[in-house]
Formats: structure tokens, sequence, C-alpha cells
């Protein structure tokens, strides 16, 4: 019998559930993790993050480990859909508790409510231009999304509204430039970003899930050129993002990270489009 480390208090009850029912399947099969990754297609470090609800299981992980384990398929699926829905759920924080009124204080003065009153109104403007402003600064940014999952597919992040939430599932630097694989729960997708932004040092930026699913995009000072398409990969997988960078082809994904010379020729480093 394995010995788990608790699950993390923010998880929600149902995915809770779903993650402690997965770890008694994979108790059922009698496999390490080493065994379990060689019988399925996912890797020893993605089954510890599922089966320690680091990370949510895609529905094709959840099938492979209930057939190892000879599990009722629909009902493990079902258990699996309840979860997945709590976990896509976007969480909305508590609102602070409202201050008590006070009274309003009276001016004994119509010259001192004057003054005040011309005081608040200028400040207001001041507001509500820097409001304006940051607002065009941050496009995307606390927007509602746009798209989901498959719809997402070929779309930018920032336009789509998909990066309000968007974590950082992995990363690597080389010569100042830092390329990251980032992924929205709101969105379900996944693109590559490089940061600095709007830097003429980026030559392509790329997101791949295996040889069949792959998005590129090229800068030439376009304003998403810093970030790749979104992908929503079939299989749930994250696969690998990629980005030209100084002359070196750096990639990253959750199984890891390296950096090579980058190709001579023009050819993109991950092929345009998505297949089917």
């Amino acid at each position: 019998m394995a010995r788990w480390r608790p699950l993390p208090a923010p998880l929600d009850d149902d995915t809770r559930l779903l993650v402690e029912r997965l770890r008694t399947l994979k108790e059922q099969t009698g496999l390490t993790l080493v065994e379990l990754a060689a019988r399925t297609a996912y890797s020893k470090s993605t089954w510890h993050r599922y089966l320690n609800g680091d990370k949510f299981p895609p529905r094709q992980a959840v099938e492979a480990l209930g057939r190892l384990a000879g599990a009722d398929a629909s009902r493990l699926l079902t258990l699996w859909g309840v979860a997945q829905h709590a976990w896509s759920r976007p969480q909305n924080p508590v609102a602070p508790p409202a201050r008590p009124t006070e009274p309003e204080p009276r001016y004994r003065f119509r010259r001192t409510a004057f003054v005040l009153a011309a005081a608040f109104a200028i400040l207001g403007a001041a507001a509500l231009a820097v409001r304006a402003i940051t607002a065009s600064g941050n496009s995307g940014r606390g927007a509602t999304p746009s798209c989901r999952e498959e719809s997402c597919q070929g779309r930018f992040a920032d336009p789509s509204g998909c990066t309000g939430d968007a974590r950082t599932e992995s990363a690597v630097t080389v010569d100042g430039y830092v390329v990251r694989l980032r992924y929205s729960p709101a969105c379900a997708a996944f693109w590559a970003e490089v940061s600095p932004h709007a830097s003429s040092g980026v030559r392509e930026v790329s997101i791949q899930a295996g040889p069949e699913e792959h998005l590129t995009a090229y800068p030439n000072g376009e304003p998403n050129g810093t970030s790749s398409p979104m992908l929503a990969p079939s299989g749930g997988w994250p696969g690998e993002a990629c980005a030209v960078v100084a002359g070196k082809l750096a990639c990253t994904s959750e199984d890891g990270s390296r950096v090579t010379p980058a190709p001579s020729d023009e050819r993109p480093v991950r092929g345009a489009g998505t297949a089917d």
C-alpha cells in the first residue's frame, strides 16, 4: 500500500473524490508509477501530479487507469465529468465585508464645501484617465473568455480573454529570454509565450502536442508575435512550447527543457497549422 501525501487543501470536494478513486484504482493494479507510465501514454511525473491533485487528469488518462484496474468505465467517467466541471469553474473571491457607513460631515462654510467638491472632481477625472490607460494596456486580462477547448484552437490567448487565469506549466531561460508553456483553465488551452515582449530577437514561437498537432507564429512586428496560437490537444497532453530566440531553439515541457542551435534555414521549426 503506497503512502500518499495529503491532497491540497484548496482542492474542491468533487476533484478530491476523483483523485482518491484514482489512487484506489492504482493500488488495485499493483503497478508502480514507473510501470504505470510504461503501460500508458503518460509519464511517471505526470501520473505523480494527477494522483496528488496537482494537475487535473484528462479523460484518456482516467480511461487508461480504469481499464488496467478493471473498473466500471461508465461510473468512473461520470465521476470524472463532475470533477472536471468543478475544476474548471471560476473561483470567485469572497468580497470583503462592507464598511459601516459614517454620517457625512456637515460643512459650516459653503466656501469649504465648494473647494472640496472641486478637488474631488479633479481627482475623479484623473482616476478615469488612469483607468482608461490601464484598460488599453491590459486587453484580455480579466476579460471573459470568448472560447474554450477546440473553439480556441488557432486563436491568440490575449484577445480571446484567456490570459486572466493563465498559469505557467514550465519554462526555460536562454540569453535573457524566457520561453514559457502557458495554460488557461477557463479556456482549457495551451500556448507558448516568450518574454520580453515585442522583442526583435524572436524568430518563431510554436506549441506542439505530438507529431500531428502543432501551431507556429512568426513575429514580424505582429502584436501577438511573442505568443503562439492556442492549442487544445485531443489527448489533454500539453506538449511542448518552443521558440527560436537569439539564434537558438529553446523548448520546454512538463518533462524538461532543452536548448539547441537553431536551424539555419527559414523553414518552420514546427509546422504551421493543425492536423486532424
